[in-house]
């Protein structure tokens, strides 16, 4: 029955390919949205796993907004009093407080934005990638720079060079150059808080300060306290992911309701495509039933083109989906809050077994009324169609 079920499929290779294709697409899109939303959930945990940053205090105004800029190095509208580095500090819970100042320095000649971030000794602490590839492991002197990876490779400079920035009317000594870590640290430019402030004529004021905590089940006691910190407000990285999640959730269910519509206009296609094979072959199947074939025989004939046309198609959409993947994930890390620099389309076996299975019983369930009506057709009746 197998041979005569892909001799059927190849008889009409127009119509069937037609088919094949439309559930190859519906089959790629369904694995994506799955494996994209999953591999997001995990890559965004293990981007703030290795931030060691529990909490936030930022300045008033959206928090997640305000936390992600910090997060990304970017710069912020607002900025918070130095005094606030102090009551973070004397708070009991406060393991860790880091100060940094985020600002954008713009190079019109060369087409792009330098970012400038200001930090002290005590960030170090929740930088667990902060690697020194090159060059001394700190500042010696208010005049000095340490570059990530793509900034020292877009300046070619190394440790001992001088590098003078027009922007900031400044001449600073290269200290290090940082190892590559996949963050947006690779393209920033480290210098002393004070200078920080002073090149951006911010004294006495800071972008952000990130909080580590003794305990981190102390979080929900030392948020009240520091959120009473006049012009500040605090954000939890537990927050963060489960609001950006609730974003993607909500996208998520938008896109997936694309595919479903992509998969009921597939399961109609296949019904469309076996219900007019029943009426080509109209004759044929009156000759199968009066030869002996039984109604059993001839449904099981009509579902199993079905499914194995299905299979193929979920077979070719799931490759589609594992080409395609890369360059949808860097289309998505354009506009999905806070991207992780991690795979977030890492489509899995499993993915694939769940929406192959998902297809092949959407193909059965469509090929049952063209399977039941070739069924129960009658072989002298067929026969007097023809």
């Amino acid at each position: 029955m197998i041979r005569l079920i892909v001799r059927n499929i190849l008889r009409r290779p127009l119509r069937n390919g037609l088919t094949f294709a439309g559930i190859a697409v519906a089959m790629a899109v369904l694995v994506c949205i799955l494996s994209f939303g999953d591999g997001y959930r995990r890559a965004l945990k293990s981007e703030l796993d290795r931030a060691g940053v529990q909490m936030m205090l930022v300045p008033l105004g959206c928090p997640y907004d305000a936390a992600t800029r910090v997060l990304k190095n970017n710069t912020l509208e607002t900025s918070l009093p130095e005094t606030a580095l102090d009551a973070v500090r004397s708070d009991s819970v406060v393991s860790v407080a880091a100060p940094l100042l985020m600002a954008a320095a713009p190079r019109q000649n060369d087409r792009r934005t330098d970012i400038w971030v200001g930090l002290d000794q005590t960030a170090l602490s929740l930088k667990p990638w902060w690697r020194v590839k090159n060059g001394q492991h700190w500042f010696s002197n208010a005049n000095e720079v340490i570059l990530g990876a793509d900034a020292a490779g877009i300046e070619m400079r190394a440790p001992g060079d001088k590098f003078y920035s027009p922007e900031m009317r400044r001449q600073f000594t290269v200290a290090a150059v940082l190892e590559r870590s996949g963050t947006s640290d690779d393209s920033a430019f480290f210098v002393p808080l004070t200078t920080a402030q002073e090149m951006f004529s911010q004294r006495g004021r800071l972008t952000a300060i990130a909080i580590r905590l003794k305990d981190p089940a102390l979080v929900r006691e030392a948020a009240p306290r520091l959120q009473s910190i006049p012009g500040a407000q605090v954000v939890t990285m537990a927050e963060m992911m489960g609001t950006f999640l609730n974003l993607l959730g909500a996208v998520r269910t938008l896109v997936l309701a694309v595919a479903a519509i992509a998969i009921a206009v597939s399961a109609l296609t296949v019904f469309n495509t076996l219900l007019a094979a029943v009426l080509e072959r109209t004759n044929e199947l009156a000759m199968l039933r009066a030869i002996g074939a039984s109604r059993p025989q001839v449904f099981a004939l009509l579902v199993g083109e079905a499914v194995l046309l299905t299979l193929c198609g979920a077979v070719a959409g799931g490759i589609f989906a594992m080409m395609i993947g890369p360059r949808i994930e860097a289309l998505a890390k354009g506009w999905i809050p806070f991207a992780p620099a991690d795979v977030i389309l890492a489509i899995s076996p499993a993915a694939l077994a769940r929406c192959s299975l998902l297809a092949l019983v959407v193909g059965a369930l469509a090929a049952l009324y063209p399977a039941w009506r070739a069924a129960r057709m009658e072989p002298a009746l067929a026969a007097k169609s023809e």
